[in-house]
C-alpha cells in the first residue's frame, strides 16, 4: 500500500504483509518523522500469507549492514530499476489487472497509480535501461568496481547476517479492472479512476506514439509491487520505437532477495532505495514522484545503449549540481536565520539630546494627551493653515504633544518651529530661540534637509536674529528643488520676499507676487505685501492692499491689526479707532476689537483713566474669555493702572494674570517697572528672568537691568549694560544718558563726561524708538526717571559749567524743562557763549511756543558752536517755525553736513522742500524710514504728502 508522511506529504510504498492488525511504526528518511502505518480496511491478505508477528523487542531502526558483501548483479545500476516494472516469474504469463476490490498484494487506493500497459513478452526490451553500460563482476564486493558512478553511493545494501536470502515473490495475478468509459482518441476502455478523470489512456497521451491505435490490446501492466513507477524517459536521444523487455540474465540475483521479518515493535527503514535491476517488495520505502502532472510514459529503444551512458551521466551530474545548489542555498538561509537570532532585533535608534531635553518639560505640560501622534500632528497643520496669531499659538501646543507622543516625529519639529516662528516672532525669548534651533538641527541629522525643516528654519531665523541674509540661502535651496510642491515653493517665495523687505522692496514684491501666483490663498501674502508697500513708504498703497483683504475677509484680524497700526504710525490714531468700532459693532463683546480699542486709550490718546475702565468693564465678563485672553486683559490694566499712578491696583492686576498664565513675561515687565519705581531692587531682581530674552527689543532689556544695577548699587556693571545696549542700537540716547549716569555714580568724572557729550551730540528730538502700541508698555521716558542728582555730584565748585550742562540736558530728556532751564542759564552764566546751553535753550523755548526766543537763541548757538550739529540743528528748526524757509534750510543743511544721521534735520528739510517737488521731498523721508523704520515724525510727512 502507498503512505504519505504526515509531516512532509511525501509519499511512499509498503508492503501489506509487513502490517500488522496493531499497525506498525514507520520512519520517514526525508524528514525522520515517526508515525503509525495501519492496514487498509479494505484491503483483502493474499491468501497463504501468513501474517507478521510481534515481537517484544525495543522499537529500533534497521540500518544495511555494512560487512556484508552485496550478490554479484550484472545489472546492478545506479538506475537500473528507475521506473522499471518488475518483471514476472520466468515462465509466467502476464496477469490481468486485477478489477476494483478485488484482493491483492499491496491493494490500496493508489494500487494502481502510475501502472502503465506492459508491452508482450516477445518484444519487450529489457527492463534495467542500464544494463549495457557493463556488467559488475560477481564476487563480494565487487559490484561496483566497473562504474565509477557508482562507488560514491557505497555498496548496495545486503540482508543483515543471520539472516538467510529470501527468494522473491512472484506478483499475484489480478483481475482485469471493470471499465467505466472509453479514450476518447481510440476508444479503448479505460479502467483507471486516473484515466477516466483525463478522458484519455496512457498511450493516446504519450506524444507521437504510432501505437496508439493498437493500444487497446495490449495487456494490462503487470502490478507486482505496490511501489511500481513508470520507466524513465530517454535521455540519450533514442528513437520512440517501442523497447524490447528482456530478463533478468542467468546468474542475476535479485536485490529484493534478502528480506528483513519485521515485527510490530520494529520501526521499517524508509531509507534509500536499492539500486538493483529488479524492484520487490521490501519493508524500505522507496520515495514517489511527486511532479504536479502525471506524464505518460516514454518508451526507450534498443538503440540507445551507448548514448543514453553519457546522457544519464550528464543527468547525474546536473542532479548533483543542482542538488547541491539548492542545498547550499537552504543552508545559507539556515545560517542567516541564525544570524539573526544571535544578532537580536535591530537596535532602536537613539532620541537625540535636544529632544530629550524638551520632553521632560513638556510632558508636565502635558499630563493627559487625547489621541494619537498623527492625530494631533493633523491638528497642528490645520491650525497652521489657519493663518492667524492665535492659532499659531494653538499649533505649537499641539505639534509640542505630537513629539511628546512619538519623539522620533521630526514634521512634529518641523510644525512647531514653523507655528513658534510664525506666532511669536520677534517676541521670542533667547532660550526658544536656541532650543527650536537645537530640534531644528536633530530633526535634519535623522531625516536630512527636508522642505519642511528649511522653511521652519528660515522662518526662525527672520523671526530672531534680524539677519535675513541667514534665511535667504534656505529659500533659495527649496527654490532650487524640481519636486518642490507649490505650496512649499510659494513659502519658500514668500520667505525670501521678506528677506527683501529692509533693503530692496522691488525684489521683496516680486517674491510676493510668485507667491501669490503658486498659492493665492496664503493670508499672510497680503500682510507682507503691505509691509513691502510700508517699507517704501507708500502707505496709501499698503492700506489699499489691506483695504481689499478686509473687504474679502472682514475678520481677518491680522490685516485688520496691521491697517489700524499703520494709522497709529502715520499719525491717525483716530482712524485706527474707526477700524476696530466697526468690527465691534457687528460683532459685540469681541475681545479682539474690544481690547485694541482699550489699548488706543492708554498708548496712542494718552487716556490712560480711560482704558482702565475700559478694561474693568471687560474683567466683568471674564467667564466669556479663555484664560490666556483673560491674562492678557489684566497685563494691559496693570499697564493702564501703572500709568494712572495707581501701583498697588496694576501689581495686584499683574500677579492675577500670572496666576493664570504662569511665567507670561508681559506680566513680569509691569511688576518690574512697579518695583524700578518704588526703588525695590529685591522685587525687581526676582521679576527680571520672567521677561529676560522676552521682549521685542534687546537693547531695551540692557537698558533695563542696567537700572537694576544702578539701583543695587553696582554702577561699573550697571555702566557695561548701558554700553552694551548702545552698542545694539546707537539710537538710544536714553543708554547714552544713563552711561554717563552710571559713570557719574562710580566717580568716573572723565568717562562720564565723554558718554554725556556723545549724547549732548545726538538727535534731541528723540529718546528712544518706539512702536507705537505694544504689550510691553513702557511709559514715554520712563528709563531715565529717577537718575537725577548723579551727575551734579561731579562738580568741582561753582566754577565748573560741565555738571550744569549734562544735568540740563538729562532734565531736558526728562521733559522737567523748568528744572532743565534753570540748570542752563546756570552754565550761560558762568561760560556765556556755550553752545550746548544755548542750542538746548532754544529747544526749549520752541516746545513752549516762544518763537521769537528760539530764534535768538539758536542764532547764537550756531556762532558759538560751528561744529556742534545740535546748534544747527535748534538754529535751523527755530527758522523754520518762524516761516524763514530758505535761511532754515541752509541751517538743517548744516547740521546734516555735520551730523548726516541727525534724522530730525533731515525730516524737517524734506518738509519744507515739499512745497517745490514732492518727488525730492518724498525721497529723502523714505530715505529716513529706511534708516529708521520706528521714525515716527517721517512717516506721518510721507503719508501727507501722498494725500
Amino acid at each position: 500500500m502507498r503512505i504519505v508522511c504526515q509531516k512532509c506529504a511525501a509519499a511512499y510504498a509498503i508492503d501489506d504483509k509487513l502490517i500488522t492488525a496493531k499497525g506498525v511504526r514507520a520512519q520517514c528518511p526525508r524528514c525522520r518523522n515517526l508515525q503509525l502505518v495501519r492496514r487498509d480496511p479494505s484491503a483483502v491478505p493474499a491468501g497463504g500469507a501468513p501474517a507478521p508477528t510481534s515481537q517484544p523487542a525495543a522499537p529500533v531502526t534497521l540500518t544495511p549492514v555494512s560487512g556484508a558483501a552485496p550478490a554479484a548483479n550484472p545489472t546492478d545500476d545506479l538506475f537500473g530499476d528507475f521506473g522499471a516494472p518488475p518483471p514476472a516469474a520466468p515462465g509466467a504469463a502476464l496477469a490481468p489487472k486485477p478489477a476494483r476490490g478485488e484482493g491483492r498484494s499491496g491493494s490500496d487506493l493508489f494500487g494502481d497509480f502510475g501502472a502503465m500497459p506492459s508491452p508482450a513478452p516477445a518484444s519487450a526490451p529489457s527492463v534495467a535501461p542500464f544494463a549495457s553500460v557493463g556488467t559488475p563482476a560477481s564476487g563480494g564486493g565487487g559490484a561496483g568496481a566497473e562504474d565509477p558512478l557508482l562507488d560514491f553511493l557505497g555498496p548496495p545494501p545486503s540482508a543483515p547476517q543471520g539472516l538467510g536470502a529470501q527468494p522473491s515473490r512472484p506478483a499475484k495475478p489480478a483481475a482485469a479492472k471493470p471499465a467505466t468509459s472509453g479514450c476518447r482518441v481510440c476508444q479503448k476502455p479505460l479502467t483507471d479512476s486516473f484515466d477516466q478523470a483525463l478522458g484519455i489512456c496512457d498511450d493516446c497521451r504519450q506524444p507521437g506514439s504510432a501505437q496508439a491505435p493498437a493500444a487497446a490490446s495490449r495487456p494490462a501492466a503487470p502490478v507486482g509491487s505496490s511501489d511500481f513507477l513508470p520507466p524513465m524517459a530517454d535521455l540519450g536521444g533514442g528513437s520512440a520505437s517501442v523497447a524490447q523487455a528482456s530478463e533478468p540474465a542467468p546468474g542475476a540475483e535479485s536485490r529484493s532477495g534478502a528480506r528483513v521479518p519485521i515485527s510490530t515493535d520494529i520501526i521499517p527503514d524508509m531509507g534509500p532505495e536499492p539500486r538493483g535491476g529488479l524492484r520487490a517488495s521490501s519493508p524500505q520505502l522507496g520515495a514517489e514522484p511527486r511532479s504536479g502532472s502525471r506524464s505518460a510514459p516514454v518508451l526507450v529503444t534498443d538503440g540507445r545503449s551507448r548514448g543514453s551512458k553519457g546522457g544519464l551521466v550528464a543527468g547525474l551530474v546536473g542532479l548533483v549540481v543542482v542538488g547541491g545548489g539548492v542545498g547550499g542555498y537552504f543552508l545559507y538561509q539556515q545560517q542567516q536565520e541564525a544570524s539573526r537570532r544571535q544578532a537580536g532585533p535591530p537596535p532602536v535608534a537613539a532620541i537625540p539630546d535636544a529632544v530629550q531635553a524638551v520632553l521632560p518639560r513638556w510632558k508636565l505640560k502635558y499630563l493627559e494627551i487625547p489621541g494619537t501622534s498623527g492625530e494631533r500632528l493633523a491638528q497642528g497643520q490645520q491650525q497652521l493653515a489657519r493663518d492667524e496669531r492665535f492659532a499659531y499659538a494653538e499649533a505649537e501646543e499641539s505639534f509640542q504633544q505630537a513629539l511628546v507622543l512619538d519623539p522620533t516625529s521630526d514634521a512634529a519639529i518641523a510644525g512647531y518651529v514653523q507655528a513658534l516662528a510664525l506666532g511669536r516672532g520677534a517676541r521670542m525669548d533667547d532660550a526658544t530661540f536656541q532650543e527650536a534651533r537645537a530640534l531644528l538641527s536633530a530633526a535634519e541629522s535623522r531625516s536630512g534637509r527636508t522642505a519642511p525643516l528649511l522653511l521652519a528654519h528660515a522662518n526662525l531665523l527672520l523671526a530672531r536674529s534680524g539677519q535675513p541674509e541667514q534665511a535667504r540661502p534656505l529659500a533659495e535651496e527649496l527654490l532650487a528643488r524640481a519636486e518642490l510642491p507649490d505650496a512649499q515653493k510659494a513659502e519658500a517665495h514668500l520667505v525670501l520676499g521678506r528677506t527683501w523687505l529692509s533693503s530692496s522692496r522691488e525684489l521683496a514684491r516680486s517674491h510676493f507676487d510668485s507667491a501669490q501666483k503658486l498659492s493665492p490663498d496664503i493670508k499672510r501674502l497680503h500682510y507682507y505685501r503691505a509691509l513691502a508697500h510700508a517699507s517704501g513708504g507708500e502707505y496709501s498703497a499698503a492700506l489699499d492692499t489691506l483695504r481689499k483683504r478686509l473687504e474679502t475677509n472682514p475678520k481677518d484680524w491680522e490685516s485688520l491689526a496691521l491697517t489700524a497700526r499703520i494709522y497709529q504710525e502715520v499719525g491717525e490714531p483716530a482712524e485706527a479707532r474707526k477700524l476696530y468700532e466697526a468690527r465691534v459693532k457687528a460683532e459685540p463683546g469681541e475681545l479682539r476689537a474690544l481690547l485694541p480699542l482699550a489699548m488706543l486709550r492708554y498708548q496712542a490718546e494718552g487716556n490712560a483713566a480711560g482704558a482702565v475702565r475700559d478694561l474693568r468693564a471687560l474683567m466683568k465678563n471674564r467667564a466669556r474669555y479663555d484664560e490666556p485672553e483673560v491674562a492678557e486683559v489684566l497685563v494691559h490694566l496693570a499697564a493702564a493702572e501703572r500709568t494712572a499712578g495707581s501701583q498697588d491696583a496694576a501689581v495686584k492686576s499683574a500677579e492675577e494674570a500670572l496666576q493664570l498664565v504662569k511665567g507670561l513675561p508681559e506680566a513680569h515687565l509691569q511688576l518690574f517697572l512697579v518695583a524700578l519705581g518704588r526703588r525695590d531692587a529685591e522685587m525687581a531682581r526676582t521679576q527680571l528672568p520672567g521677561f529676560r530674552g522676552q521682549l521685542e527689543d534687546g537693547a531695551l532689556e540692557k537698558v533695563l537691568e542696567g537700572r537694576l544695577l544702578l539701583l543695587e548699587k553696582k554702577p561699573l556693571e550697571a555702566l557695561e549694560a548701558f554700553q552694551d545696549a548702545v552698542k545694539l542700537d546707537a539710537r538710544r540716547l536714553d543708554a547714552q544718558l544713563l552711561a554717563g549716569v552710571a559713570a557719574a555714580s562710580a566717580k568716573r568724572r572723565d568717562d562720564a563726561f565723554r558718554a554725556l557729550h556723545q549724547a549732548l551730540q545726538s538727535d534731541p528730538l528723540r529718546l528712544e524708538p518706539r512702536p507705537a502700541t505694544s504689550a510691553y508698555w513702557l511709559r514715554p521716558r520712563e528709563t531715565v526717571e529717577g537718575v537725577d542728582g548723579a551727575i551734579l555730584a561731579l562738580s568741582e565748585g561753582p566754577e565748573d559749567p560741565s555738571p550744569l550742562l549734562y544735568e540740563g540736558l538729562l532734565r531736558f530728556h526728562q521733559h522737567q524743562f523748568d528744572a532743565a532751564e534753570r540748570h542752563l542759564r546756570s552754565v550761560l552764566e558762568v561760560d556765556a557763549n556755550n553752545a550746548g546751553a544755548l542750542a538746548y535753550r532754544s529747544l526749549i523755548a520752541l516746545q513752549r511756543g516762544a518763537t521769537a526766543d528760539a530764534r535768538r537763541l539758536g542764532e547764537r548757538a550756531a556762532a558759538a558752536g560751528r561744529q556742534m550739529p545740535v546748534s544747527h540743528l535748534a538754529h535751523g528748526l527755530a527758522l523754520a517755525e518762524a516761516r524763514q524757509v530758505e535761511p532754515a534750510k541752509r541751517a538743517l543743511r548744516d547740521a546734516l553736513a555735520l551730523a548726516p544721521t541727525l534724522l530730525s534735520a533731515q525730516a524737517r528739510l524734506a518738509q519744507l522742500e515739499s512745497a517745490r517737488g514732492k518727488d525730492v521731498a518724498r525721497d529723502t523721508l523714505v530715505k529716513v524710514v529706511g534708516l529708521d523704520p520706528a521714525y515716527l515724525p517721517a512717516k506721518r510727512m510721507l503719508y501727507l504728502l501722498e494725500r
